[in-house]
């Protein structure tokens, strides 16, 4: 073996006196006392570190023929890795992206440690951050808190070895209105409680149910004095939002609106967790910290997308919230004049693709109108889908309208004033349908169906659908296109005569999105001015008749009216709005203590999962976006107003992914967008595909998926 090693140094000699180089950099000798302390191709020589090739290559032929080879030992190979550090805790302040950076640790066969070649990292979420795949840098985005997993891969000659680590990240985010003093915070460091003298929060009310990406609730309080000082927080596990504010008298609202970016990290951070509201006033007359009674807040992993069509009666218009917005947009501020010359629209109904809005025109005269959603209803007067005729013969009248699942047919009640008719119409035309089997007479507030087999409606009502005093729940089946079989009362009204508030009117019924249940209002009858009324709940075939107290408003509740189911199935509910004369927050800046019933809107969720027998309600949110100082009715929610792809368009904001460009034809028909011009989130899309990375299309509108 020594004669092998003799000719191998001695040739290592003979090439650095003929100035032979090599073409890399010198390896540092680096000595050795087993193969343990050499790398996994490298064998331990003469106590020198050196290629497992070399050391072959210098075996030795014995004289007896023989050849043995350096004892190099077996080669060394990797059998597990482990992360550095093992776990993570991060914090996010104000939007900072922290990092962390993680290594990976190899033990050998041999017992010895080192690194590794080829690892690649990944994360099982992508909620809280990224990291880089080879490097193993963790960065978080600054905008959601929780934990993740945080997983290594390296391959071996025996299979692909792992380990993990946990990450957690913590969202702090904070606010300072004027006038608050510096260190503010000792003030409230020993809060007291005493009832008489706490802030007395009124919304949002406690153990509301909200979807993820609703607009920041309006935060609102009963007392206060000028100077006090108050402190919000709205914290989860991983997340904590902190506002100080200050009462600056006279008109001074006791309320914040919710920042942003800190509402959003809320919502959907730790999205298993209520997330918790405390409010905590300084008074400035005693220098005590008064503590409220903490109130908790579910965002169900949902988001509601589309935009809500409500009737602002004082303005007499039909307005417009989109999701995700505080707004009410006046989208059609001079309707056209219907048979007495007035330019109101009300008793609208809107199709199931967001598309058209059918509407009785001029208070209480009915001529109809239907509008497409997608132009500009802003001139004077808007355009119409079909020509309206106000001198007799006038064009189509009805009162109450819905449509059919396709958006083919509407159908209407008639003549209210004389009894009510149910019709069908074509809402491309405005003619009236001719309809085998029995259309029902005396009959208002019409529903179909979204499995379009039946139209549920009000029956045997003492006057007209606005303003009745008792009244049925009554089905009609839909047996085939433009036909009907025999109609049939599921539910009297006179059966809830009993419960609170009483009375014999049924109104307003409204299908689930999966047809399998109704709700409804009932109580002393139909008209929220002057009524008291609650909402219920049935199946279909009018069993399992539960009345709806979260929703209402308690057990002793008597004014919540008109409830309307949305499109949405999300988050492990159904989702349902109404209008109520409860008061909204405070007197400054919300509906208390109004001398008239001013109702407004507010939304309640459905539990899919209820027994029967049982409340499946959850306690409301208010609509934000609302016009407080306004009473608002009638809100049907649809899917944003846009054209999908190959559909006729003449400019690309008709478009749903935003893009009209020429067709096939040569005619410009709106087109999925360019992938540079990916649609951001709130903007409209057809698909998945026209949003941009991380965002999913729902309802016509991209938003990052809920969960």
């Amino acid at each position: 073996m020594r004669k092998g090693l003799l000719l191998l140094a001695l040739a290592l000699s003979t090439l650095a006196l003929t100035g032979c180089k090599s073409s890399g950099p010198s390896t540092p000798v680096r000595s050795c006392t087993s193969p343990g302390d050499c790398g996994v191709d490298e064998a331990c020589v003469d106590s020198v570190c050196r290629p497992r090739a070399m050391a072959d290559a210098s075996a030795d032929t014995g004289a007896d023929g023989t050849t043995t080879t350096p004892d190099v030992g077996p080669p060394r190979e990797l059998v597990s890795v482990a992360l550095d550090p093992t776990s993570a805790d991060l914090i996010s302040a104000d939007g900072s992206t922290p990092t962390q950076a993680f290594s990976v640790l190899g033990t050998f066969s041999d017992g010895s440690t080192g690194a590794v070649l080829g690892p690649n990292f990944s994360l099982d979420s992508l909620r809280i951050g990224d990291v880089d795949p080879a490097s193993g840098l963790f960065t978080a985005n600054g905008a959601l808190g929780g934990t993740a997993t945080l997983t290594v891969v390296v391959p071996s000659p025996t299979g692909d070895l792992t380990a993990t680590a946990d990450i957690s990240v913590r969202i702090s985010r904070s606010f300072r209105g004027d006038g608050v003093p510096t260190a503010v915070e000792t003030r409230f460091a020993t809060p007291i409680t005493d009832d008489a003298r706490e802030a007395q929060v009124v919304y949002p009310l406690d153990r509301v149910v909200m979807p993820q990406n609703v607009y920041p609730a309006d935060v609102q309080w009963l007392r206060g004095a000028e100077n006090d000082l108050y402190r919000i927080r709205l914290s989860k596990p991983h997340a904590l939002l902190e506002a100080f504010i200050r009462h600056s008298g006279a008109g001074f609202g006791n309320h914040w609106l919710v920042d942003e970016a800190g509402w959003r990290a809320i919502a959907q951070t730790d999205p298993d967790d209520d997330a918790t509201l405390e409010v905590t006033r300084y008074e400035a007359a005693s220098g005590d910290a008064i503590s409220s009674p903490s109130l908790s807040i579910h965002f169900a992993k949902a988001a509601l997308t589309g935009s809500v069509y409500y009737w602002d009666i004082a303005a007499g218009r039909i307005v417009r919230i989109d999701d995700g917005t505080a707004v009410a947009v006046d989208f059609m501020p001079n309707p056209p004049a219907g048979t007495g010359g007035n330019h109101c629209v009300g008793c609208h109904s809107v199709s199931h693709d967001g598309r058209w809005m059918a509407g009785r025109l001029d208070g209480g005269n009915n001529i109809g109108a239907v509008f497409d959603l997608t132009a500009d209803l802003t001139t004077d007067p808007p355009p119409v889908r079909w020509p309206i005729r106000a001198a007799a013969p006038t064009t189509a009248m009805w009162w109450f309208s819905s449509w059919s699942p396709d958006d083919s047919r509407l159908v209407i009640s008639t003549s209210e004033g004389g009894g009510g008719a149910m019709a069908f119409m074509d809402p491309a035309t405005g003619s009236i349908v001719p309809v085998a089997g029995p259309l029902p007479a005396q009959m208002t507030h019409p529903t179909w169906s979204p499995d379009g087999t039946e139209i549920a409606y009000v029956s045997q009502m003492s006057t007209w659908g606005g303003n009745f005093t008792s009244g049925n729940i009554s089905i009609l089946p839909v047996t085939g296109a433009d036909s009907v079989g025999a109609p049939r009362i599921i539910h009297t009204g006179s059966a809830l005569a009993g419960d609170t508030p009483g009375g014999d009117a049924d109104s307003y019924p409204s299908w689930s999105p999966d047809s399998s249940l109704l709700a409804f209002s009932h109580g002393t009858g139909s008209r929220s001015e002057a009524h008291d009324d609650a909402l219920y709940l049935m199946n279909r075939d009018g069993s399992n008749v539960v009345r709806l107290d979260n929703a209402s408003g308690g057990a002793g509740s008597r004014d919540t009216f008109q409830p309307r189911f949305s499109p949405f199935d999300q988050g492990g509910f159904f989702w349902v709005s109404f209008l109520t004369n409860r008061p909204y927050g405070n007197s400054e800046v919300g509906t208390r203590g109004v001398a008239t019933r001013r109702q407004q809107i507010w939304v309640a969720p459905i539990r899919k999962d209820a027994a029967p027998g049982e409340d499946a309600s959850m306690v409301a949110y208010w609509l934000p976006g609302q016009r407080t100082s306004s009473k608002n009715i009638a809100a049907f929610w649809a899917p944003r107003p846009c054209r999908v792809d190959g559909e006729d368009c003449s400019v690309g904001s008709e478009c749903c992914g935003g893009d009209c460009r020429p067709g096939a034809g040569g005619a410009l028909v709106c087109s999925p967008p360019p992938p540079e011009r990916c649609r951001a989130s709130t903007e409209t899309c057809s698909t998945d595909a026209d949003c941009c990375e991380g965002l999913s299309c729902f309802g016509r509108v991209c938003v990052r998926p809920p969960g």
